[in-house]
């Protein structure tokens, strides 16, 4: 149990799970008003225990354990999977909350049964907390505006009324945003991250994208958002990276270097590259297609418009469920325009979502041998119908196709291609 008396956090080794279920962590009146659930009460408990202990990556070392300990556990030719399959499977039942934590202190194992108990798993339960933490900075400070006069504007607004922008460092914009997922207004580097953490982490199970949580609130990002009567709703954002920052490039991150990439060029798609004017000249006769990475250096190698370059990566669409179809098509349309706009001229992406895929290869379809959208190459997501594609989205012409659809049209595109899709399948 821990003890809050005069601020002094001790901890004990009294079951935490039977804490709370009952609940009886000794919290303040004051505090307890604030909480509702069993998850909150635990989460605030944890966030104590970290600032009493020191234990900071709680999460992570439990989470480096059980990995560690259910890979020896597995077959040595199991497939590699991600850590949400890892932690979730048939082994890890047998593992997790159940055997000791090896080297690791014994609340660990406490605080990581009672996680189970309550979120299903430990990712999950990290995922939350760290979703927590995030609401209670921007309720810190937000009460530290209020204190000194910092109120929000009340603005006349039209109904959907959209804008968007590119943020040259998103931890440097003191503004306010709304989000979906709390009522607590928040800078919008924490509100970028609360909705990263949201779809990525939360709905995709992408939970490797906890350890990098910071490149979420900093550096240079594309957003929309609607105005409202008080503080703008965050709808989607992008991290825009530049020729400059190629070395962190997700495009070149070892995971998407391996074997079970596949090429996917054409003479078409060669062409379109070299009349791009952004790489060098006879470029035909200088790519290397021997395999993803040496085709990925042969074509940086080949670069001449650096500055015209960029990758973006973590797209994340946010806003009302029934919104999320538009609010996609308005973040793809206007993310090129403003692309277009700055300078970049060829955007590195990495996307496995169907209608986008959809529409890009309608729009190729369309085209006079020069094509919006070039794949280069893919990779059958494992346990999933999905297939991820890398590619690389020329924002001109691009432009112009979107500048030529309305959303209606766009949704009839996704659907042809569908069709066009289910045909070819079932041939």
């Amino acid at each position: 149990m821990y003890d809050n008396t005069a601020n002094q956090h001790t901890f004990t080794q009294a079951p935490l799970l039977a804490n709370i279920a009952t609940p009886t962590l000794p919290l303040s009146d004051d505090f307890q008003q604030g909480i509702s659930t069993p998850q909150d009460i635990f989460l605030t408990y944890i966030s104590d225990y970290m600032l009493a202990t020191h234990h900071y990556d709680l999460f992570e070392k439990i989470v480096s354990n059980r990995t560690q300990e259910i890979t020896r556990s597995q077959p040595a030719d199991t497939p590699k999977g991600n850590l949400y399959t890892t932690l979730t499977g048939n082994i890890a039942a047998s593992i997790c909350g159940v055997t000791s934590l090896s080297g690791l202190p014994d609340d660990f194992a406490m605080i990581e049964k009672t996680a189970i108990a309550l979120y299903g798993d430990i990712l999950s339960c990290w995922a939350a907390f760290k979703v927590h933490q995030i609401i209670a900075d921007a309720q810190t400070h937000l009460n530290s505006r209020q204190d000194s006069n910092e109120d929000a504007q009340t603005l006349e607004v039209k109904p959907e009324s959209y804008r968007y922008e590119v943020v040259n460092n998103i931890r440097h914009d003191e503004r306010l945003f709304m989000t979906s997922y709390s009522d607590v207004p928040m800078k919008l580097s924490l509100a970028n991250v609360l909705i990263n953490l949201e779809t990525f982490v939360k709905q995709q199970h992408w939970y490797e994208m906890l350890y990098y949580l910071d490149v979420s609130s900093s550096g240079e990002h594309f957003i929309l958002y609607q105005e409202q009567h008080d503080y703008p709703l965050l709808l989607s954002s992008a991290l825009i990276q530049r020729w400059g920052q190629r070395d962190n490039w997700l495009t070149f991150d070892p995971f998407f270097q391996t074997e079970s990439w596949t090429l996917s060029l054409s003479s078409e798609k060669i062409n379109t590259l070299e009349r791009s004017g952004i790489f060098s000249n006879g470029l035909k006769n200088k790519l290397k297609t021997s395999s993803v990475p040496a085709f990925d250096y042969s074509l940086l190698q080949a670069t001449k418009q650096e500055s015209a370059v960029c990758e973006i990566i973590r797209m994340a669409i946010a806003g009302p469920r029934e919104k999320l179809n538009h609010i996609l098509y308005l973040t793809l349309k206007y993310l090129t325009l403003k692309l277009a706009d700055i300078g970049i001229e060829a955007a590195y992406t990495i996307v496995e979502q169907p209608s986008i895929l959809g529409f890009y290869q309608s729009v190729n379809n369309d085209g006079d041998g020069t094509l919006p959208y070039v794949s280069l190459c893919h990779q059958k997501v494992e346990g999933t119908a999905l297939t991820t594609y890398q590619g690389i989205v020329f924002t001109g012409p691009m432009s112009q196709a979107f500048e030529q659809c309305s959303f209606r049209d766009y949704n009839k595109r996704i659907i042809a291609m569908r069709k066009q899709a289910r045909v070819m399948t079932n041939a």
